[in-house]
């Protein structure tokens, strides 16, 4: 009798609970107007406008893949839902809000999908310099290839072999034709280069060569080429190739003549006595090359997976060859120089990134207005100067100017000097190698690149005229 009667008013209880009704779902994807990458930080809010007092504002954070999820009970939408809107917030984007809109004749549906796309409000929003360069595990896949390559250049390579190809009595076109085309192999920002030059300068690489060779590296590469064609323009990315490999020949040539051929040159630090007997011409030629591979094959952003994949065989390949054919006092010396480049560039870079970041990401977008318009010689300049103070992670130099062209109206010549800058010089960068070859070296370095590009953007926006985006043509 007690267990009947418990049963009834349990479910009397249940009768007076509301029951659970439907609801209304609203999903969809929030992702940047230019590089089309997710926004991963940010929330969406769901509102009546002028009705605060009798609708409360619904809000849900986006996910990491950049999409959302929000449900609303239908006994809790207003008396006309056709006036909610949805708003889509993210930190250095322009808030977006629409109004939702239901279909007609056929009822409340139950799910409402609702895609966003958001334009940049600060430079931040389009380098995204924190996500793509400072917090990214891509980071470690790329810079940490590059360090290996440099010490391993500076431990093993004897100082004869490298100043065959890259010293001041090598024949100029080897020298030069050898640090040029380098840079079509490496997928380098003007960071990641830095490590391989003052390698390259420490085991007595001519003037011309290695200025050549510092330009040439970050801005040439075969990637970003690539990218520019397919988000900017064939043309564009064409020209791009010829202006780099002519001013970075340029450039090394000026910087001989002006400075002379080395005198200063002292032996590396590095026991040389140890160099001697290091491993085998065949042993290190296979390092050099695997941490070449890593390298390049890192620079790809396929996705985690395919990135592995990639990575892997090189990965044991380089463990083997280590295993097989160095010494300890090999890894030693190794180990010892890895850790002499980390010392010269990390203390400088991460300050000097993050405080870029940070004046990014409080910079407005509109402040870069001046940019647009003519193709006149001081816009060009500025353009140049610009680019080879700023930051640019590798390829992010692309959907920058691709988004000065095409949103902001920025002429086609001061576009392309962002383009011949942005990549082969950054502060951070200046620096770094300004540790190595002094200020002095460093200034008419700089000032030779900034004008270079100036004069060629210039040229080039006089001959090409307008820019007409790809999707226009």
């Amino acid at each position: 009798m007690r267990r009947f009667a418990l049963l009834l008013w349990l479910c009397l209880l249940a009768g007076t609970l509301p029951a659970a009704g439907p609801s209304l779902r609203l999903y969809g994807h929030v992702q940047q107007a230019v590089t089309k990458s997710a926004i991963a930080k940010g929330e969406i809010e769901l509102r009546l406008p002028g009705h605060e007092d009798t609708f409360a504002s619904r809000t849900v954070p986006l996910r990491e893949d950049g999409t959302y999820e929000l449900l609303l009970p239908f006994a809790d939408l207003p008396e006309k839902p056709g006036d909610l809107t949805l708003s889509a917030l993210a930190e250095g984007f322009e808030t977006k809000e629409v109004p939702l809109v239901f279909p007609e004749g056929v009822g409340m549906p139950e799910e409402l999908k609702v895609n966003f796309v958001l334009a940049a409000s600060t430079l931040d929003g389009v380098l995204d310099i924190f996500s793509c360069c400072v917090l990214s595990w891509s980071v470690l896949t790329v810079m940490l290839p590059a360090f290996l390559l440099g010490a391993a250049i500076t431990a093993f390579v004897p100082s004869h072999a490298l100043l065959r190809w890259l010293g001041p009595a090598a024949p100029k076109p080897l020298a030069y034709g050898a640090a040029i085309s380098s840079g079509m192999v490496l997928s380098l920002c003007s960071c990641n280069v830095v490590p391989l030059f003052v390698s390259i300068w420490a085991g007595g690489a001519g003037i011309g060569p290695a200025f050549a060779f510092l330009y040439a590296g970050p801005a040439i590469n075969l990637v970003a080429i690539a990218f520019t064609c397919r988000v900017i323009g064939t043309g564009i990315g064409f020209f791009r190739v010829i202006a780099v490999a002519v001013i970075s020949l340029i450039v090394g040539l000026l910087m001989a003549r002006i400075f002379g051929e080395r005198q200063d040159h002292k032996p590396p630090t590095t026991d040389l006595g140890s160099i001697s007997m290091g491993p085998s011409g065949r042993v290190t030629t296979a390092i050099l090359g695997l941490l070449l591979y890593l390298l390049v094959a890192n620079s790809f952003h396929f996705g985690l997976t395919t990135n592995l994949l990639l990575a892997a065989p090189g990965v044991i390949a380089l463990i083997v060859v280590c295993f097989i054919g160095l010494r300890r006092d090999h890894v030693e010396l190794w180990a010892r120089e890895t850790w002499r480049l980390l010392m010269k560039v990390i203390p400088i870079l991460i300050p000097a990134v993050l405080i870029i970041g940070f004046a990014a990401q409080h910079v407005p977008l509109t402040a870069t207005r001046w940019l647009s318009g003519s193709n006149g010689i001081m816009r060009n300049f500025v353009a140049a100067l610009f680019g080879s103070l700023m930051y640019f992670p590798i390829l992010t130099e692309v959907p920058f100017v691709k988004t000065m062209l095409k949103v902001m109206g920025m002429g086609i010549g001061p576009g392309m000097a962002l383009l011949l800058t942005a990549p082969g010089l950054s502060l951070p960068g200046m620096i770094i190698v300004s540790r190595e070859i002094g200020w002095k070296r460093l200034s008419v370095y700089v000032v030779c690149i900034v004008l270079l590009a100036t004069l060629t953007g210039w040229f080039f926006g006089s001959e090409w005229g307008a820019y007409i985006c790809n999707c226009q043509l």
